[in-house]
């Protein structure tokens, strides 16, 4: 029976093996497809390749881990720092960018993205028909912080077989725990696919994007994503885009790079109006809202609308070596268009800036985001890095309606007083 049993486990062994590299049949009789592990790091290896680069680059590469936990659930990032120069002072003086991949556990190829883009800024790997010394005048006036994997705890249940999660490790989509437009409902809402939380920031890896995002002040947030392409722009809880100067620089800019590396096949305009559902708390709004970063995008580098809605590996990732490599080199070609495009950018919009600078601003504009443009401006160390815009701003309107009804017990004291005086004076006899 033993030899039996042996190769029994065999057998069952090996059908488990064909399952995880063929794939599956599901429910419906449609196939599944599993990871392909000769394309595809895990995070812990991914995570150990970028290590790798970190050590083997500390002039122009440096990594940080942080953590916050909220109600028995923990978050971590890894932050990895590229400059060429350690100095604050000079840091403070360059163009700063930060990009966010992987906040969707499912969307393993944006997790590759980042490999690939800081094995490119490193110089372990190479862009094509890429002037180099170009390249490096134009790096040496950069600062860039990129978060590989932002949703790691949500990638581990992908790992483990959960190959449709999109949420974080206790369920809740950190694509809508932002507290712009939080909340609200469409008629279509999936409380599974978009379950926003408890609270505006109630998740560790949201309130840590929301404390870097506001330390470190970039000109340039990108948010990855996969399941179609596209380049979008503010707004996603609205069918609009932002007016005036700014606006314009980001559409420019997002027609350039349709062009140049989506090859035309991108759409291009705001979330809200290109995908067709608004998406209500989302980081790319916060961003260009409270923390008023010039250009503020979410991209989308990859999507298969053929694939099954119960295959979601292959929805939103390659699954064979030429598209897996085409998508890595086009959109890493982009990430330095826009390092480029966007240094000559920001110069042009500051210019514009300097002559309206003095104008006069609401107390909502002033609350949800000028005083860190002003911090920036005049170097004042203003402590709001542990609280939202939208906090303040609640606060604050607390304290205007607070300060309104005590007017109006004050002045409703003294008015009754005055009547009792006058009619005082009017009986002076008048007994109890």
């Amino acid at each position: 029976m033993a030899p039996r049993r042996g190769m029994l486990a065999l057998a069952v062994a090996c059908a488990q093996w064909l399952v995880f590299v063929c794939g599956e049949e599901n429910d419906s009789g449609s196939s599944v497809t599993a990871i392909n592990r000769d394309l595809y790091h895990s995070s812990d290896d991914l995570m150990e390749q970028i290590e790798g680069l970190v050590q083997r680059h500390p002039s122009v590469l440096s990594m940080e881990t942080i953590e916050a936990a909220n109600k028995g659930y923990s978050g971590e990032l890894a932050v990895v720092t590229y400059s060429r120069s350690s100095k604050d002072s000079d840091q403070r003086s360059k163009f700063r960018i930060l990009l966010s991949f992987g906040q969707h556990g499912r969307e393993l190829i944006t997790t590759e993205l980042a490999l690939r883009l800081l094995s490119v800024l490193s110089g372990e790997q190479f862009l094509a028909n890429v002037d180099h010394v170009s390249l490096n005048r134009t790096l040496d006036k950069l600062i860039i912080k990129v978060i590989p994997v932002e949703n790691m705890n949500g990638r581990k249940l992908v790992e483990a077989g959960d190959l449709c999660e999109r949420r974080n490790g206790r369920g809740v989509d950190l694509n809508r725990n932002w507290s712009v437009d939080w909340g609200k409902k469409e008629k279509d809402y999936d409380p599974y696919e978009e379950n926003p939380g408890t609270a505006p920031f109630s998740e560790p890896e949201a309130q840590l994007m929301r404390k870097l995002s506001i330390a470190f002040e970039p000109h340039v947030w990108v948010n990855v994503h996969s399941g179609m392409e596209a380049l979008f722009m503010p707004y996603d809880h609205k069918n609009t885009t932002p007016d005036g100067l700014l606006g314009q620089r980001m559409r420019y800019l997002l027609e350039k790079l349709n062009v140049l590396h989506c090859h035309k096949r991108c759409m291009v305009g705001s979330g809200g109006g290109s995908v067709g559902y608004l998406a209500h708390g989302t980081a790319t709004d916060y961003m260009y809202e409270v923390v008023k970063v010039p250009m503020a995008f979410t991209f989308e580098i990859y999507g298969d609308g053929s694939a099954s809605s119960k295959d979601c590996f292959r929805m939103f990732n390659p699954t064979d070596v030429r598209t897996f490599n085409r998508v890595l080199n086009d959109w890493s070609a982009a990430f330095f268009t826009i390092f480029r495009s966007g240094v000559e950018q920001l110069d042009q919009i500051n210019s514009n800036r300097s002559s309206i600078s003095d104008k006069w601003v609401s107390i909502d504009d002033y609350l949800s985001g000028y005083l860190m443009e002003r911090r920036s401006r005049y170097g004042k160390k203003l402590e709001v890095l542990d609280f939202g815009m939208q906090e303040i701003r609640t606060y604050f309107r607390l304290f205007l309606l607070s300060s309104v009804l005590l007017m109006f017990m004050f002045c409703s004291r003294i008015s009754k007083t005055v009547v009792v005086d006058r009619l005082s004076l009017r009986f002076p006899n008048t007994s109890t």
